[in-house]
């Protein structure tokens, strides 16, 4: 039984070890960064005194992805450049542009100040007192004009009044004549009437 146990021991002393083994990442020539790649080289290059004797082959593979990562940082400085150019371009256009931009401010301030009356700028205060000038007079010529038509409203009620008491009056002058008119042609043909009897 106890045999049995330091069997098991051993075998997951050894699980445990094999699994670490494979966990620790693997440090090669073909992967990581440059400096894991130099790091790998002199950890794996053997001792001759105070030196350190590289493999050629090793040296070569370092010597293409140095390469290779230089042409790649070459390429991006050259796009960053011509990125770099745009952007010089972009802001020498904007420039232009806020220049522009300030000038239409300035000459918007100038007339801001002034207002277009008839096609002729004219200061504010001035604007203002002739455009009251001309609401005052407006209103005068208003409230005269209101006044004349008060009075001529006035007369023309009293004549409209003297028209209807007229009219009345001459409506009951021929309601009588007409009844008048009614009352003699009775009488007279009450007269033709007994003529014919008569007779």
């Amino acid at each position: 039984m106890s045999f049995q146990k330091f069997f098991f021991a051993i075998a997951f002393i050894f699980a445990i070890s094999i699994n670490a083994q494979e966990n620790e990442p693997k440090q090669t020539l073909d992967s990581g960064t440059i400096e894991n790649q130099f790091d790998y080289i002199i950890n794996k290059s053997n001792r001759y005194q105070e030196y350190k004797v590289v493999k050629r082959v090793w040296l070569d593979r370092l010597k293409k992805v140095v390469n290779d990562s230089l042409n790649v940082v070459k390429k991006e400085l050259a796009s960053t450049k011509v990125t770099l150019n745009e952007k010089e371009s972009e802001i020498v256009t904007l420039t232009n542009s806020l220049n522009t931009t300030k000038e239409t401010v300035s000459s918007l301030n100038n007339e801001k100040d002034s207002i277009n009356f008839f096609g002729m700028l004219i200061s504010k205060p001035m604007y203002n007192t002739t455009l009251w000038s001309i609401i005052t007079i407006l209103l005068v010529a208003l409230l005269f004009f209101v006044f004349k038509f008060n009075s001529s409203n006035a007369i023309t009620k009293e004549a409209n009044n003297k028209f209807n008491e007229l009219e009345e009056e001459y409506e009951t002058h021929k309601q009588r004549s007409l009844e008048r008119e009614q009352q003699i042609r009775r009488k007279l043909q009450d007269e033709i009437n007994k003529q014919k009897k008569d007779k």
